[in-house]
């Protein structure tokens, strides 16, 4: 009986996991909304320009960003994100992030450490590439 139930309880933790990690990269941004400062949350604000530019791009181009998250999970760092208007709603993305999904439980060697830097770095660059674009998109097709 107190095998069984062990196992159930694994069982539902394991469902509790599965369903935390199947949230949508646009819910993730909604919840990483909510964190960033209030006055960024003025609809004018860069951020928020930001967010609703992530919502309305297309699903491929905001794949980079759990992508990203996950370079930041195993190297543990948050995103290296210098672009202003989306550097503080990726990393309130990464917090939510890592509160849903934690943190690696191995310790990785010095090899693989730096692999790991190496691709939070590249991620990061290419995440913070990505903000850009689409603000430089949106300039375009506003005329400004």
């Amino acid at each position: 009986l107190r095998m069984a139930s062990a196992s159930s309880e694994m069982k539902a933790k394991e469902n509790k996991q599965a369903k935390k990690k199947k949230l949508s990269t646009l819910e993730m941004l909604a919840r990483a909304y909510e964190r960033v400062p209030e006055h960024e949350r003025d609809k004018n604000h860069p951020t928020s320009v930001c967010l609703h530019l992530l919502q309305n791009s297309p699903a491929k181009l905001r794949d980079v960003i759990p992508i990203t998250m996950r370079a930041c999970r195993e190297c543990g760092l948050p995103p290296g994100i210098k672009f202003p208007p989306g550097k503080s709603l990726m990393k309130a993305y990464y917090e939510v992030d890592r509160e849903l999904n934690g943190t690696p439980a191995n310790e990785l060697d010095a090899e693989a450490k730096k692999a790991a830097y190496q691709t939070w770095m590249e991620m990061s660059q290419t995440l913070d590439k990505t903000l850009k674009l689409l603000f430089d998109k949106a300039k375009d097709h506003l005329g400004s």
